[in-house]
């Protein structure tokens, strides 16, 4: 084979063939061959150190010969064979798009993997193992910061839509190693690797359809993808449109002085939106790689807020979106740098109709300006006897505008802020055990970390982030790692002046008089949010125990306090108000007329928290020793097969065979995830000097109850010959509200279970295959069934009462719904 591991020319195999016979005929009869000499190369193609060639040449001793003279070095050859002989070239690199890290990846999904879970693009393959990358460190549910092939991106959008058929693998690693790509250690990195070569057209067409009617939807795509290297060229379109649901849809019980109000109200608005993307990518010099892409989005929502006598109040919301960004990267020595940029502009519009006042309708506007660059550097700063003493470098800046203006009644609000950011960042990763001499530690690999960022932001002041962690990997598949953060965030340009928006006729449940009511809510920006002050400590735990089999074992536990920390209004509870008193208006007689719901300040938080999981994933059916570690790439065609390996031999094993069957297990796939989220502590101090809530207890600052302590995700699927069945469960232990002194008493939230079910079908691969006709190739059949047995949140008191405002279908519109899809890959 040749260097990119495809099979070499007819031609250019007999030649060699011949050579080697020529050469054997010279020997005299009975001689020897030579002993080969051996050159072991680095990446880079030069010479690696002496003790490092000497521990592979030990590794391998049982493939190759020792080179004949030990003492001569790895670059050297003997002077007792003639320098006219060839020598063999070892040589040696990390595989394609491959991350440079010493902490191990959780997982590793191949093709196989991923095409058993039957989603369409990078997008719906993290949604669908979003159980895998969720991080329990973050301020909140962020995404995982997301490379391709071992690269930053400018934007997560940018890479999106790229189908699940190009992936080759996909790695998910902690959070630690976010650190080496500029981020906080808040967000696990997903590294996704793509086929060098690589071509397509994709049309889907979805719909949406509730079980209890109403509010149907229509999602429709087009993509085009073209892989060449590193040069990518793909463009994206995207249309939806989903219809309105009032409450009188779904049976919403009203006050009894306008019962038919139901028909005035939505629970979900009418939407429409329509996407368009496109990215080019490649060489601007020879090691110099370049993305560009562009992103245009339209959204708009219309609601129903309820009446005015004989009047409908209405909402309308438009927003759009603008963007690009560009990525530079390249490799000089033995460093990599990368560069990017981004430009975003958002404008958004919202309408609404004021209750009591004619025609006249309030109008909330705002525009949001933001340019960013980043650099970021990382390579090695030693070479020490247990590995490379590396760094990673980052500097950044951020420009970025806000304003916003509201008219409501006579008053218009405006509001023009700006914030100039710059960042800098370090992270170094010092190996302490590892391979020292070409003999490896007996405590295995031991590495500190240690990292530190500085922010200075115009409006904010300065902000400070440091930590250091400590990863060990005692033995092959054991990684342990610890780590201590102590970050500050500032509040965003929206909390701080988000237009003044003035909502009519929502629906609030007051604790303190038990009862319901149709409030005004006042929401927006709060100029006066101070920066929050976060320590974080963290224990992980990572197992592999089985070298052959794909189970991995995980634990986590975390624990955080945060002083001032930001976070929206909470509800409407006595003692939430007895904080904030200042937030509320009653009217004479005690009833609740108005919620200033602007973003605050807590006095402090803390919280722990322990998370497992558990990892299964294996072939249905027994698979052939020699196959097991194949690598596997699925083609639709033989033309395919022939266009992507021009020089292949294709064999084509009989139906029934023992190789066909082996074939039919190997691309076949059962999985199993389980995850458990076990919350030990969570408290918050609204103010100083007032009582601490306990979330796990009876306090509560969230509409839908305390913090619930036990939550269980669960996903199961299995794939063979085309036909796949995902199920996914979660369940959410039950919680209470604590009502001293009430004679209805506590508000109880139940336990609350919800399953989903996908089937999907690739109809060529199950109806014909290669025999199957040209319009049927590529085609999978989708469908879908979320909230399988309707459940939904059930709250009541301790007479059974279910206060209006927590009626099942407030917490939960749509129930069962129903999805089919179809979707066409040429």
């Amino acid at each position: 084979m040749g260097g990119d591991g495809k099979s070499l020319p007819p031609e250019l195999l007999r030649q060699i063939e011949e050579q080697l016979k020529a050469e054997a005929e010279k020997r005299p009869d009975g001689a020897k061959p030579p002993a080969p000499q051996i050159r072991i190369l680095g990446a880079d193609g030069k010479p690696v150190p002496p003790e490092v060639a000497r521990r592979l040449q030990e590794q391998f001793k049982d493939l190759v010969p020792p080179a004949p003279d030990k003492d001569s070095g790895s670059d050297q050859l003997s002077p007792r064979e003639p320098v006219d002989k060839q020598p063999i070239v070892v040589s040696s690199q990390r595989p394609r798009g491959a991350i440079e890290s010493d902490v191990p990846a959780e997982r590793t999904f191949n093709q196989l993997d991923i095409r058993a879970l039957g989603a369409e693009n990078i997008a719906a393959v993290l949604d669908t193992i979003g159980s895998q990358t969720a991080s329990n460190r973050g301020r909140g549910d962020s995404a995982p910061v997301t490379l391709l092939n071992g690269r930053r991106v400018a934007d997560f959008a940018e890479i999106a839509r790229i189908p699940a058929e190009a992936i080759e693998r996909m790695e998910i690693f902690p959070e630690e190693v976010a650190l080496q790509y500029g981020f906080r250690a808040d967000q696990k990195v997903v590294n996704i690797v793509t086929f060098a070569n690589f071509q397509s057209r994709v049309g889907q067409a979805s719909a949406l359809v509730p079980g209890e009617g109403g509010r149907d939807s229509w999602i429709a795509n087009a993509d085009y993808l073209k892989l060449a290297g590193d040069t990518r060229i793909a463009l994206g379109a995207t249309y939806s449109h989903a219809e309105q649901l009032l409450e009188s849809q779904r049976d919403i019980r009203q006050f009894a002085a306008a019962p038919d109000l139901g028909t005035a109200r939505t629970l979900l608005p009418e939407s429409e939106s329509l996407a368009l993307t496109g990215v080019l990518s490649g060489h601007v010099l020879s090691d110099v790689a370049a993305t560009l892409n562009g992103r245009i989005d339209i959204s708009r929502n219309d609601s129903l807020l309820g009446a005015d006598g004989t009047r409908v109040l209405q909402r309308d919301s438009d927003r759009s979106l603008v963007h690009f960004g560009t990525t530079f990267s390249g490799k000089s020595g033995r460093w990599q740098w990368s560069a990017l940029g981004n430009f975003d502009r958002i404008e958004s519009e919202i309408v609404t109709d004021r209750s009591g006042i004619g025609s006249r309708r309030d109008a909330a506007r705002s525009t949001d300006t933001l340019a960013n660059v980043d650099l970021l550097a990382t390579g090695p700063l030693a070479t020490l006897p247990a590995g490379p003493f590396t760094a990673s470098l980052r500097l950044g800046a951020e420009f970025r505008e806000f304003s916003s203006r509201a008219e409501f009644a006579a008053n218009e609000v405006r509001s023009d802020l700006a914030r100039d950011r710059g960042a800098a960042q370090i992270n170094l990763g010092l190996p302490l055990l590892g391979d020292a001499g070409g003999k490896a530690s007996p405590l295995g690999h031991l590495a500190l970390s240690g990292n530190a960022a500085f922010e200075r932001l115009s409006d904010a002041g300065s902000l400070w982030t440091y930590g250091f962690g400590l990863n060990w990997s005692p033995a092959k598949g054991i990684d342990l790692v610890a780590s201590v953060t102590h970050e500050q965030g500032a509040p965003s340009l929206e909390q701080l002046g988000g237009p003044v928006l003035v909502t009519p006729n929502v629906r609030t449940f007051d604790f303190a008089r038990r009862e319901v009511v149709d409030l005004t809510r006042i929401t927006g920006g709060n100029a006066a949010l101070r920066n929050d002050d976060r320590r974080l400590v963290r224990l992980g735990l990572n197992l592999h125990p089985l070298a052959r089999t794909d189970l991995t074992f995980s634990i986590d536990y975390v624990r955080t306090r945060t002083d001032d920390p930001i976070a929206a209004f909470p509800i409407v509870t006595p003692q939430v108000e007895a904080a904030f008193p200042e937030r509320f208006a009653r009217s004479a007689t005690g009833q609740l007329l108005r919620i200033d719901s602007r973003p605050i300040n807590f006095a402090a938080a803390r919280q722990q928290q322990l998370r497992w999981g558990v990892n299964f994933t294996r072939p249905l059916g027994e698979v052939p020793d020699f196959m097991r570690d194949a690598q596997v790439r699925v083609v639709t065609s033989e033309a395919e097969a022939r266009r992507l390996f021009p020089n292949a031999e294709m064999v084509r094993a009989q139906p029934g065979s023992a190789t066909f069957q082996g074939a039919s297990n190997l691309t076949s796939r059962f999985f199993v995830s389980l995850y458990h989220n076990w919350y030990l502590e969570d408290e918050i101090a609204l103010r100083p000097g007032v009582p601490v809530l306990n979330l796990l207890e009876d306090g509560a600052v969230d509409f839908l109850g305390g913090r619930r302590r036990h939550e269980i995700d669960l996903q199961a699927g299995v794939f063979k010959r085309g036909l796949g069945a995902r199920l996914t469960a979660s369940w959410r232990s039950g919680t209470r509200i604590a009502q001293q002194g009430s004679a209805a008493g506590d508000l109880r939230f139940n336990d609350l279970a919800v399953v989903n079910l996908a089937l999907f079908a690739n109809l060529a691969e199950r109806f014909g295959g290669e025999t199957a006709p040209r319009w049927l190739k590529g085609m999978r059949a989708s469908i879908g069934i979320t909230n399988l047995f309707n459940t939904r949140p059930q709250v009541r008191d301790d007479a059974g009462t279910v206060p209006l405002s927590y009626q099942p279908a407030y917490l939960d519109p749509l129930g069962r719904t129903f999805s089919f899809s179809l979707r066409k890959l040429f």
